[in-house]
């Protein structure tokens, strides 16, 4: 006798339900479209910071670039041509606007709860609400973050036709000046950031550049060549800590900016750190000797910074296609199609002292009233308010590691 299922056993279907492992409550979240959250990380924890401000047309910063060169040596009793310089420089950007909601209908909600013993909840619908709602916010800004930057809709203060928040490629990239699309045909290009002019020398602006540098090799051999280690990650790693290094005098501190880099972070590809682990774990045997066998760099860092791996930046679009600026038509991907090649991973220094999000302190993440549809009395939604931007006071303070022109390194890490 082969047996019969239980599902044909009309008594027991009728007087047995399912058993859910999952609590009402516990509802697995795999709609995270990201593992990591960057854009958390610019806004708080041990590294970032955000900025909660009130009111105002604008937000401002100023800033200077130069400062009018007074400072001599002179004989005793020489006559002296005093001088004040103008050389104060103001960045602004506007307050953009960012909204998500959660509705329902009245019925699937109420319905949904029960005070009876008979009654069993599965899924605790309107939290689950929330749970999706939350979690396409956090993905949506940091997808955002990470994309192709769009000029109409940054960098005016009218914002175009939605006004968006600044991406950090609008401040750190690969074309010239920092300036993304300045070259080219690849897309609208940009003239000024935070309304300021990076190629003019009026009162210095041609200072509000960010730092960059490249790689060439993959290391092999590093460790017995001085040339080849100066030019592979970690080469490059060294010469931009220097490029953003800043010390404050002996004397007279208080007027210098904050040098501290306790707010500083790199973030990169998940390849990328995966290519800067590789590099860490080459020629050395620490994980063999007796109690270090594991051969994991679960927080690699660099001079105590860490190296933070950003999903979207394996498929982000941010680099010009061709290796020359002028014929480049269009943006692509670290391992995208590059004329006369500059693939491989990119490794962002990011210094939220710096850079940071800006957010109204009442409309920061503000959840709105309950509101019900003006001609359906069932169906009830609350919207959820964020208004804010991105800044970055200071670039010179940020760099962009790249592959060096002519070079396709790491490729086997994207297949």
């Amino acid at each position: 006798m082969s047996g019969t299922p239980i599902s044909v056993f009309n008594n027991f279907v009728e007087s047995t339900g399912p058993l859910y492992i999952t609590t009402p409550d516990g509802v697995i979240n795999d709609a995270q479209v990201h593992k990591t959250y960057s854009f958390g990380a610019l806004m708080g924890g041990d590294r970032g910071m955000k900025k909660m401000l009130d009111g105002g047309s604008e937000l401002r910063f100023e800033t200077f670039f130069e400062t009018g060169n007074r400072t001599r040596f002179h004989q005793p009793g020489a006559t002296q041509n005093w001088s004040q310089p103008q050389k104060l420089v103001h960045g602004r950007a506007a307050w953009r606007y960012l909204i998500t909601d959660m509705a329902w209908t009245l019925q699937t909600v109420e319905l949904n709860t029960g005070g009876s013993d008979m009654f069993q909840q599965y899924v605790d619908l309107k939290r689950h609400l929330e749970q999706a709602m939350w979690t396409d916010k956090w993905d949506f800004m940091e997808s955002h973050i990470w994309s192709e930057p769009e000029f109409t809709e940054e960098e005016p203060l009218n914002g175009g036709e939605l006004g968006k928040f600044y991406r950090i490629a609008s401040f750190i990239n690969e074309y010239g000046s920092g300036l993304y699309n300045s070259a080219g045909s690849a897309g609208t290009a940009w003239t000024t950031i935070h309304g300021i002019d990076p190629t003019s020398t009026v009162r210095g602006q041609n200072r509000y550049v960010p730092n960059t540098t490249v790689y060439s090799n993959e290391g092999t051999n590093a460790a017995l060549s001085p040339s080849i280690a100066a030019s592979s990650l970690l080469g490059a790693f060294q010469k931009m800590w220097i490029k953003c290094h800043f010390e404050k005098p002996p004397t007279m501190g208080e007027y210098f900016s904050n040098p501290s880099y306790n707010n500083q972070q790199i973030f990169c590809s998940p390849e990328g750190q995966t290519a800067y682990t590789l590099f860490l774990r080459t020629n050395q045997d620490l994980f063999v000797i007796e109690g270090r066998q594991d051969p994991a760099y679960p927080d690699p860092a660099y001079n105590f910074i860490p190296v933070k791996y950003v999903n979207a930046l394996t498929d982000a679009t941010l680099y010009p296609n061709h290796t020359t600026l002028a014929s480049a038509t269009d943006n692509v991907s670290e391992h995208g199609t590059i004329t006369n090649n500059k693939n491989g991973p990119r490794f962002y220094w990011l210094n939220s002292n710096y850079l940071y999000p800006c957010f109204h302190s009442t409309y920061f993440f503000l959840r709105g009233k309950v509101r019900e549809h003006f001609n359906d009395p069932d169906t009830f939604v609350v919207p959820v308010r964020t208004w804010g931007n991105v800044k970055c006071t200071s670039r010179m303070r940020q760099g962009l590691i790249s592959p060096s022109n002519g070079k396709s390194l790491y490729a086997g890490l994207y297949s």
